[in-house]
């Protein structure tokens, strides 16, 4: 059982959830392991589950392709008969090189997509502790029956609260197996629950603002995070309201600074990732690299030189606009439920971690009349 007084640093999932969970790897709640991608929760999956998840894999696989192969057969007398443009489609499906390494690509995909650490075990195995073990029937091998079969999970638990130890870490394990429930009953680094989606309801609470950052991102990605980029537009637009860059200009006449003032007009995400810097039960502050372009006015006055006098002749005054764009990083606060929708969060504030200074206006001339 899940002890809420512990704090856990990494999860275990055992291979009779993966089998109990039809062995989706990418839908359900299995899929929901991804959210470790980013969390700073470690996800195992130690060589020994990756085997025997790819072995189970293997027979999934091949007894689908059977059932396929069967069902296409079936159909041969109507859609598959001689002459028939669905023939090499039928062979493609039969024979396909894609089906030998599905397991393969699907195991690495789903390594990927969760940021699993596959822990070598034999670097954290003591075997005199593995034979002690075996001999003196102690969990997670059983009284009675093939102690032999439970190898694997000895294995796998030994060297998780080896790994553990040596990370002064506790570990959740989830399993439907009585044996797993005996072993972590007795050790002081790694508690049993059962109930797969109790175990990833208790690490939702921590892994929130990472769940929330890959919502942001797939939406931004569809064209559905409307709310969230108008949150970032307002705050951005409050932001340089009325700001006061310094002026820079080109011009063939000497010319003076007398004021300028700025205005925000858009921005654009540079890349496809947010970063968590901060955050609370009802908060989260992502960080942002962006393009930002601003506007402004500046106000120069603009004299010549005059070689008899020795001094500039002023010859009036004039006002710019330009725009201006930079790219900087930006903090952005969001606050509300961060695990609900992402269209029901506010953004609260943002923050220009290096804000333009200064803004050229291009090259200066007076007004018209001074030429006539």
């Amino acid at each position: 059982m899940i002890d809420e007084s512990k704090k856990y640093e990494a999860i275990l999932v055992d291979t009779s959830i993966f089998d109990g969970n039809g062995l989706r790897l990418e839908k359900g709640l299995l899929g929901k392991l991804k959210q470790f991608k980013r969390s700073p929760i470690e996800y195992l999956f130690p060589d020994v589950i990756n085997n025997e998840v790819k072995n189970h894999l293997d027979e999934k696989i091949k007894k689908s392709r059977y059932s396929l192969e069967k069902a296409l057969n079936d159909a041969e007398d109507h859609l598959f008969f001689e002459g028939s443009e669905l023939n090499e489609s039928r062979q493609k499906l039969i024979e396909g090189q894609e089906i030998e390494g599905l397991s393969d690509s699907r195991i690495a995909q789903f390594i990927e997509v969760s940021g699993a650490l596959v822990l070598e075990t034999g670097n954290f195995l003591s075997v005199d502790k593995l034979l002690n073990q075996y001999f003196s029937k102690e969990p997670p091998f059983a009284e009675s029956g093939k102690k032999k079969s439970e190898f694997p999970d000895a294995i796998v638990l030994l060297a998780v609260e080896a790994w553990a130890e040596a990370k002064d870490v506790n570990v959740l394990a989830v399993a439907k197996d009585g044996d797993w429930e005996k072993f972590c009953a007795e050790s002081s680094r790694i508690d049993y629950e059962e109930d797969f989606s109790v175990s990833l309801d208790y690490f939702n609470k921590e892994n929130a603002p990472y769940a929330l950052v890959e919502a942001i991102e797939n939406a931004l990605k569809q064209g559905d995070a409307k709310n969230f980029r108008n949150g970032v537009n307002a705050c951005l637009t409050s932001y340089f309201d009325g700001f006061t860059p310094d002026q820079d200009a080109e011009s063939q006449f000497y010319w003076e600074a007398e004021g300028s003032h700025g205005w925000f007009n858009s921005f654009d995400f540079l890349d496809d990732e947010f970063r968590v810097v901060d955050k609370d039960h009802d908060s989260v502050v992502l960080e942002a690299y962006v393009s930002i372009t601003v506007g402004a006015e500046g106000e120069f006055s603009l004299s010549i030189y005059d070689s008899i006098d020795k001094d500039h002749s002023y010859i009036g005054s004039i006002d710019v606009e330009a725009d201006e764009e930079f790219e900087t990083e930006i903090l952005i606060t969001l606050v509300g439920d961060l695990s609900g929708p992402i269209d029901q969060l506010e953004v609260d504030e943002v923050e220009v971690v290096d804000p333009i200074k200064t803004v050229n206006f291009g090259t200066l001339e007076p007004a018209p009349s001074f030429y006539y």
